[in-house]
């Protein structure tokens, strides 16, 4: 039913917009990174289909994740207008800035 199908779909860009989750189209690619940076994006935006939140998945990942990308030259200021220019939320955002504190200090940021 075409009808159904679209109301699908405005119901799942709905859910997408209330929790920060997104995905970058497979027809996208990010321009002005090396292969490496590129690469870890691409990572860091397929761990992010929770919008970053603070579980046992993510404990394991992101500081070790966010510190690979530290070190192949990418600030969290790259990273955060990289994850919004494919329409990560604010809240999401927010969430990698807490990561990143954890990265940095240990301690999972407020």
């Amino acid at each position: 039913m075409p009808g159904h199908a679209a109301s699908r779909a405005v119901a799942e860009e709905r859910a997408r917009t209330l929790t920060g989750v997104t995905r970058k189209p497979p027809n996208v690619e990010w321009l002005g990174f090396t292969k490496e940076q590129a690469d870890l994006l691409d990572f860091l935006d397929f761990v992010g289909n929770n919008g970053w939140d603070r579980n046992g998945q993510s404990e394991a990942l992101m500081p070790g994740l966010l510190a690979r990308c530290w070190d192949a030259g990418l600030t969290m200021h790259d990273v955060q207008r990289a994850m919004e220019s494919i329409g990560y939320s604010r809240g999401a955002l927010h969430q990698l800035d807490r990561w990143e504190s954890k990265r940095s200090t240990g301690r999972f940021g407020p």
